[in-house]
């Protein structure tokens, strides 16, 4: 029999280090794909971080008019932007935004406003986040709650294969190797007047 210290060891394709936005359409995206998705938060995935309590901005801008999109967010953004990323960016959320609303009941009307900016849009965070996790979690994949991640597993080579952590609600350290790891934790919006956000990916 298990007892609350022991640790709980797991393998997965796909870790998923997060539990707002991206760390919530990472572990959608990866799970249709076929993968076995663990997705592991500091708190309880959909109501943590800054999202739930704040307004959650997608870039929806229809094919014609994305070059101008692009130039003028670049400018914004102190020209740092990588233009390919932001094409790629835009495609992709042009394609899977819809599915909300057309295909999982996302009570689309009366929670968006356009911004000034080409394209985006604001949507209220506890509806969007509470609907994401709905859609994680039905979808198949483990979700770990209160469960920091403290640090990355290397290999000898320095790829990660991995990441540690502890279950805080039961005082129970987990380990988990993946095929790659997912770090969708918050980051730095530079200049963008939102809250922090960024995604990054390591794996091999």
């Amino acid at each position: 029999m298990s007892t609350a210290t022991e640790p709980l060891e797991l393998d997965t394709d796909v870790l998923v280090i997060g539990g707002g936005p991206a760390a919530t359409w990472a572990a959608l995206t990866a799970r249709s794909e076929g993968a076995r998705v663990t997705l592991v938060d500091k708190g309880m995935c959909g109501s943590s971080g800054v999202a739930p309590a704040a307004t959650v901005g997608h870039w929806w801008v229809e094919p014609a008019k994305r070059a101008e999109a692009i130039i003028e967010r670049d400018a914004v953004g102190g020209n740092l932007s990588e233009r390919s990323w932001m094409l790629s960016l835009l495609e992709e959320t042009w394609r899977r935004w819809p599915e909300l609303g057309l295909t999982h009941g996302y009570p689309a009307g009366g929670i968006f406003r356009r911004m000034t900016s080409p394209g985006a849009r604001l949507c209220q965070g506890p509806v969007y986040l509470r609907e994401m996790r709905r859609r994680v979690s039905h979808s198949g994949v483990r979700i770990l709650d209160h469960s920091p991640a403290l640090e990355l597993l290397v290999d000898p080579d320095g790829a990660v294969v991995g990441a540690a952590g502890v279950q805080r609600q039961k005082g129970r350290p987990w380990r988990i190797r993946a095929g790659a790891v997912i770090l969708a934790t918050g980051g730095c919006a530079w200049k963008s007047g939102s809250a922090p956000t960024s995604t990054r990916a390591t794996g091999t």
